[in-house]
């Protein structure tokens, strides 16, 4: 017992998992530049070896007997992801020139299939929680005794075995889009933002943001909102954005006068924002890109606007927070000439993955360059780095795989339920419903979406609900006559926004935990901070212009106008604009904020006119009590 326990304890230690890790960082990094092999091998390869290890990184702690039961059980789950992933790959000729549906499954596919659902759904379960696991193993249930279900969700029901196949030996399941554009995309993404995280580049971006906003009014949250953009623009998690610059940025803000729940909130509505900023936008946009069946760049062009917005009304929020308490702009020693001249080689790595996809190549391949770019970069201006260059490599090969875990596990539980959607047609069935509920409505449609949306964020990562949404809700939306652009936009941002939504906020837990502030509270803050978020989608559906689909001036007017109420929103969340407002001028401001959503030029007039007469009221106001204020401290002058 002794030795099994021993030969458990070397199997399940950190060394293996990192060989594993760094294993697998230097597969991706083989194939993004000579190419990747056939679906069949190159992503059972990517699913097996994130399976592994997530089994032994997220492993349940027990002692004695149990130890070794659990330990047990995970060598057990090893060995079904690897043997269900490696016969599909040691016989990826084989399973290509068989006929679906036709060719009777030998019972080694029956049991190799099933062994690797079940390790998907246990993954699932352990590393994002039984909301995708239910999900996803719901679905499955589904598929065999949906003929007992009644319209609309009845269909005639399908064997196990015709499920298992769907499911692993199709590209209708497991290894559908979402699988093969993290296989293919992300984790080099992922990897990418490993290498900065593991030089220290965050404190980069701090500075950097420091520099720009610094010395404003609010400067530090402002510092916050920047900083978050620009590091989330890179990494695309909410969660770790808040981790990676919250430990910097709370703290500045608190000591700058901020409440710690406001700082948090802050923390957490800008690091959530960074999946919808190009030029990276998280996983979900490379799987949208898919979807629609258009370049990335045509993606990201679109999302420039509603993201500009997005940050916008963040920093009126907490520019007008700072007037409201009455905090004064802080000096600060950094300056932007001398951060750019120091670390300023780190912004290039960017500007290679902007180039090399303008240039017309692949994701995968700008993404092994601006990679490359960054290790040359750093290695050639930072002697630090250069001393520890073999660590600073195997940690960041290391960090990566781990990172990617629940990315990929989601992706997994989405091709799942895509291939039974597929099978079923549940969503041709899905779209008729959502369009009898809705009528002729959009605006109900569109409430019907967001609300999916985020109840489905709550439980999973942001890309595992696009997906779903993607294949449930949007194409509803595209019926109706929204363009499909600006459908699977508005289901980004529904999925996304859920990350700072009571009561499952896990961005602005993150921020709690960092500031030390009570995890509902600060949610409800966030929610509060991060209000416009919810209405943007509103406003590139009602106004495509604002995504560049349509002219120029449709682009600058709908810019404008959804600016305009952005900042007049968040005046009515603070209750500051101009000066100090009381309730009736905040609710007016707010309705004048829901009235420029409907890009009609009756509703545009009259929600500016509102916005307009609201600030000019409040500044007046401020004015008259700052006339006031200096007469009575001025001393009285008498004649003689």
């Amino acid at each position: 017992m002794k030795q099994i326990s021993k030969f458990l304890q070397d199997f399940s230690g950190a060394r293996i998992v990192s060989v594993l890790a760094v294993g697998l960082s230097a597969y991706h990094l083989v194939t993004a530049y000579f190419g990747t092999p056939i679906a069949e091998i190159h992503l059972s390869v990517h699913l097996g070896l994130a399976l592994t290890i997530l089994f032994w990184v997220h492993r349940q702690e027990a002692q004695g007997a149990r130890r070794i039961i659990f330990a047990m059980r995970d060598l057990a789950l090893t060995a079904m992801a690897l043997a269900g992933s490696g016969y599909l790959a040691l016989n990826a000729a084989e399973i290509q020139q068989r006929m679906l549906y036709f060719d009777p499954l030998t019972t080694g596919q029956m049991a190799f299939g099933g062994m690797l659902i079940v390790a998907v759904l246990e993954a699932a379960r352990r590393v994002v929680g039984w909301p995708l696991f239910a999900l996803g193993a719901g679905f499955l249930v589904y598929a065999v005794f949906g003929n007992l279900l009644p319209y609309p969700f009845w269909h005639r029901g399908f064997s196990v075995q015709s499920v298992i196949e769907a499911t692993y030996l199709t590209h209708d399941g497991l290894w559908t889009t979402p699988l093969r554009v993290t296989a293919t995309y992300v984790f080099l993404f992922i990897l990418f933002g490993s290498f900065l995280v593991a030089s220290g580049a965050g404190t980069f971006f701090t500075d950097l943001a420091r520099a720009l906003a610094g010395r404003f009014t609010g400067g530090a949250a402002k510092t916050a909102v920047l900083s978050s953009a620009l590091m989330g623009t890179l990494s695309g998690s909410s969660a770790a954005n808040v981790v990676v610059t919250g430990s910097f940025t709370i703290p500045a803000m608190q000591r700058a006068g901020y409440r710690p729940r406001f700082a948090a909130g802050v923390e957490a509505v800008a690091s959530s924002g960074g999946q919808f900023m190009p030029p990276i936008m998280g996983s979900a946009a490379f799987i949208m890109a898919e979807f629609i069946g258009v370049p990335y760049l045509q993606i990201a062009a679109a999302a420039i606007a509603p993201a500009l917005l997005y940050f916008l009304s963040v920093i009126a929020m907490v520019d007008f927070e700072a007037r409201r308490l009455g905090l004064k702009p802080q000096r600060t020693s950094e300056t932007l000439l001398p951060v750019l001249l120091s670390r300023g080689y780190l912004l290039l790595p960017v500007v290679v993955l902007v180039g090399v996809l303008m240039a017309g190549y692949t994701p995968a391949r700008a993404a092994f360059y601006s990679l490359v770019a960054l290790v040359v970069m750093q290695v050639a201006f930072d002697p630090a780095l250069r001393r520890r260059f073999v660590p600073y490599v195997v940690e960041a090969m290391d960090q990566a795989p781990r990172l990617i875990g629940q990315v990929t596990v989601a992706s997994a539980i989405g091709g799942i339920i895509v291939g039974v959607v597929t099978q079923t047609g549940l969503g041709l069935r899905m779209s008729s419903i959502v369009l009898s509920i809705a009528q002729d409505h959009l605006w109900l449609l569109l409430i019907l979406t967001m609300v999916s949306g985020i109840i489905l964020g709550m439980g999973m990562p942001t890309p595992a609900a696009y997906v779903i949404l993607a294949v449930l809700l949007a194409p509803g939306m595209v019926e109706f006559g929204v363009p499909p652009i600006a459908a699977h936009l508005f289901v980004l941002y529904c999925a996304g926004i859920s990350a700072i939504t009571p009561p499952v906020a896990m961005a602005s837990y993150a921020a709690a935990a960092v500031a030390n502030t009570d995890p509902w509270r600060t949610s409800v803050t966030a929610f509060r901070l991060g209000l416009c978020s919810f209405i943007i989608p509103y406003m590139f559906v009602y106004g495509p212009g604002l995504l560049g689909l349509g002219s120029s001036a449709d682009l600058i007017y709908g810019t404008l106008a959804a600016a305009l109420g952005a900042v007049a929103l968040a005046g009515a969340l603070i209750g500051w604009f101009f000066g100090p407002i009381r309730l009736v001028m905040r609710a007016l401001l707010f309705a004048g904020a829901l009235l420029l959503i409907q890009h009609q030029a009756l509703t545009d007039l009259a929600g500016a006119a509102m916005v307009l007469s609201v600030a000019a009221v409040a500044w007046m106001n401020e004015r008259r009590t700052s006339d006031t204020a200096k007469g009575r401290a001025s001393p009285s002058i008498t004649r003689d």
